[in-house]
Formats: structure tokens, sequence, C-alpha cells
């Protein structure tokens, strides 16, 4: 009875682990998997798609800032954000990732057009794609090299997007980023 008592602790203790593990977000240098995010005209579209896409994506990094239309700090770095997928554009594939619940591609599509965005933008309204790497707050950024390994976590915003591009220079060059990880602020 004794024996049969500490095997069943001892599976529930495995079993506990196992499921804690499975909620963690992902480590920087740990393998990212094969997630899918939707266009805003509704196409899935994977992440390996995206690293491996040499016409818009010749480095096959991928940068993913989440983002929403109605976040007071995202006004603040939306621009600088577009500017850097516009002076990336066909090397890396830097994008906004929206994780918000009910907002429609049709409007970020309307919304971008209102304010001149050229930023490419992808739909995560399952906050999925957020909860894989512990994204808790908008402009969160992730850097993920072309071995599809997390390389950067941490915030874009105004005045910090340095931090942003000195990664994206340090992973183009196949070094560790300067910064690997800053603290989140929405």
């Amino acid at each position: 009875m004794k024996f049969l008592s500490i095997s069943i602790i001892f599976t529930l203790c495995v079993l506990g682990s196992l499921v804690q593990a499975k909620d963690q977000p992902l480590a920087i240098g740990q393998a990212t998997p094969d997630f899918a995010m939707k266009t805003l005209t509704g196409k899935t579209v994977k992440l390996r798609e995206l690293a491996s896409d040499k016409k818009n994506n010749s480095s096959g990094i991928t940068v993913l800032t989440f983002w929403c239309s109605f976040c007071g700090s995202c006004r603040r770095v939306e621009y600088p954000l577009s500017r850097l997928a516009t002076k990336y554009r066909g090397k890396v594939a830097i994008m906004a990732v929206d994780s918000s619940v009910g907002e429609s591609g049709s409007d970020v599509a309307a919304f971008l057009k209102e304010k001149k965005l050229t930023m490419p933008v992808m739909m995560d309204t399952t906050g999925r794609v957020a909860d894989l790497f512990g994204a808790k707050m908008t402009t969160t950024t992730v850097i993920i090299d072309a071995q599809g390994k997390l390389r950067y976590f941490g915030q874009f915003k105004q005045g910090q997007t340095n931090l942003v591009e000195d990664a994206i220079q340090a992973v183009l060059a196949g070094n560790k980023p300067p910064h690997n990880k800053t603290a989140e602020r929405g």
C-alpha cells in the first residue's frame, strides 16, 4: 500500500511538472515551434513560411512586435516599426502581430490605411502566439533567427528602437544580441 501511494504521488509530480513546462514561455536560444498566424485577409501563414520566403526575407530572420490599433503605447512605436520594416524589407521579415480578441483584419487594414502605415501585420486573435513567447504587453518584440531559435525578447518603444535594431544587426551577423532580453512595458 505504501508503494502504491508513493507511486501515485510520484506520477502526479511528474505530470504536474510536464503541465507547468508546457505553460512556460520560450527562453532565449530555445527553438520556436512552427506556429501559424493569419494575414489581414484571413490567409493562414506559418512561421517557417515567413522565414523561408527568400524574396521577402533573404536572411530567414523574423521579427514580431505585438501591437494593436487601439493601444496608446502602440501609437508611439508604429511609425518607427514601420520605418524599420521598410529599411529591412527583403532582408528580414519585420511585422506587427495583433493579438487582440475582437479586432478583425479588415478593421486593422482600415486603420493602417488611415494612418498611412506600411508595416505588415499578422493576426493572432487567439493569443496563442503571444502566449508562446510570454508576451503580456503590446510593443513586446521577439527576434527569431534563421534556425528558428528565439534570439531577442523585449520592448520596442520610442527612444529604444536601437535595442531592437542592434539585436537585428547582431543576429544578421550570426552573433548574440548585445541585449537579448529587456523589460516589457505596454
